[in-house]
């Protein structure tokens, strides 16, 4: 197949790098008005919103039984659902800058859960010393020396998110490899699935002060900004470079998110870093890097590509 010119797929990964980079900010904003559910509530019943929409202007509505729908929302559960709610809850403890850098642990947990689940997928040496590396790159990224320090609580749960998004990353591999679907569809399915299991939760919690829907507020901007973009268009603009770059290409923007997030919590939010974190930070993509990398395919045996949103 010949590449696509990069004039062709590089806006879609600029794009989709800033959406997701900027979903840390948005979620700091959301949280000065919503409790933690409430604000993953709002993420995907905003972003089911546009989804669907997306599909009726387009006339092309999912056609799945039973078991499919079934098969979605187990993987609905780990990439949409409870990290959705983690990752609020973690910031309620750490910087968003923090939160964006663990976030890019991600492919650590996916490449790990990949070969504990997927027989025929074993772990090679070098992904193994992926593995290893990310994990000390977590300890530097956490200043691990300094004890008193580490932000535990707030860390515990956003590696925990990541570890969903890992097992959900695997179990899509496992479960939706013969779903018919196109990525619009099974975006638009798993969305509203996490917005229907998130809904008692959301109503169960604390009503909102008066005022945080108003125009004006910031609370709902940021809300909206967070379904929109970080939730609906983005997984859309990440499918578009799998499908004209590669998955590979569209992979690495697993290195760029964590840039946008840190320039917008030091210029916005007015966030500190420790010295630590950017080098953690890169001891940790240095682990992502090897561990997201393959056994060279046979010359005489087809090469398939795919690909997962990694945010």
């Amino acid at each position: 197949m010949t590449a696509a010119p990069a004039r062709a797929w590089v806006p879609a990964f600029v794009v989709a790098a800033v959406s997701w980079g900027s979903s840390f900010l948005f979620i700091s904003i959301a949280l000065r008005g919503l409790t933690p559910v409430q604000v993953g509530f709002g993420r995907v019943l905003i972003g089911a919103a546009v989804l669907w929409g997306m599909l009726l202007v387009t006339r092309s509505r999912p056609r799945l039984g039973i078991r499919d729908v079934l098969r979605i929302g187990v993987v609905a559960l780990g990439l949409s659902t409870v990290p959705f709610v983690l990752i609020p809850l973690a910031q309620q403890h750490i910087t968003s800058i923090l939160a964006s850098l663990l976030n890019a642990t991600t492919p650590l947990w996916t490449a790990l859960f990949v070969a504990l689940l997927i027989p025929h997928e074993r772990a090679t040496r070098t992904q193994v010393a992926g593995l290893v590396l990310g994990t000390f790159g977590i300890a530097v990224l956490l200043g691990a020396w300094n004890i008193d320090g580490i932000p535990l609580l707030g860390a515990a749960l956003m590696l925990a998110a990541t570890a969903c998004y890992g097992i959900g990353s695997t179990m899509s591999r496992m479960l939706l490899t013969r779903v018919d679907q196109g990525p619009t569809q099974l975006s638009a399915v798993q969305i509203a699935i996490s917005a229907v299991l998130l809904l008692p939760f959301a109503v169960a919690a604390p009503a909102p002060e008066a005022g945080t829907f108003a125009p004006s507020s910031e609370v709902l901007w940021g809300l909206l900004a967070l379904g929109v973009l970080g939730t609906s268009f983005t997984y859309v603009l990440f499918w578009r470079v799998v499908k004209l770059a590669g998955a590979t290409t569209a992979a690495s923007v697993t290195y760029v998110v964590p840039v946008v997030a840190t320039v917008l919590g030091i210029t916005v939010l007015r966030e500190e870093m420790h010295w630590y974190e950017p080098v953690g930070a890169v001891v940790v993509l240095a682990g992502v890097w090897l561990a997201q990398r393959r056994p060279r395919a046979r010359t005489d045996a087809p090469r398939v590509e795919t690909g997962r949103p990694v945010s």
